[in-house]
């Protein structure tokens, strides 16, 4: 999405509607927030129930590198195209990103043990294309 959002309560709310709905996808989500390029949670977070992997220091400093990665990867968006998402995946986790907009990141984390994970993504940026924001 390339507009540029300016009503905070309303993003919010379309945020956690838009978290709320792909933690709706697959139980075996564990994450899914939308992050700032100043590397704050502005909605979202983990699934009711489940324990962050990180303590909350950790999580602000993986939040900051996500939103350093994000910006950074927007100064190839002239020679490669603009991101649609991108995923990693580690020993104990995947994880996905989808820039929403210039200041706005959705972070998904996802059980390693979940053999659907290009599934999961496709819904995801499904999802976000018909998100009315």
């Amino acid at each position: 999405m390339s507009k540029d959002y300016h009503n905070n309560d309303h993003n919010t709310a379309t945020f956690e509607k838009l978290c709320n709905a792909i933690f709706a996808l697959n139980y075996n989500i564990r994450f899914a927030g939308v992050i700032d390029t100043m590397g704050k949670l502005v909605a979202g977070g983990m699934r009711h129930g489940l324990k962050s992997m990180e303590d909350n220091e950790n999580s602000q400093k993986l939040y900051v590198e996500f939103a350093l990665r994000s910006v950074m990867r927007g100064e190839f968006d002239e020679k490669f195209g603009k991101t649609i998402y991108t995923f990693s995946e580690r020993e104990n986790i995947k994880l996905a990103s989808f820039p929403l907009d210039d200041r706005h990141i959705l972070r998904v984390s996802i059980e390693k043990e979940e053999p659907h994970h290009n599934q999961i993504i496709e819904n995801i940026l499904e999802i976000i294309s018909n998100c009315k924001i």
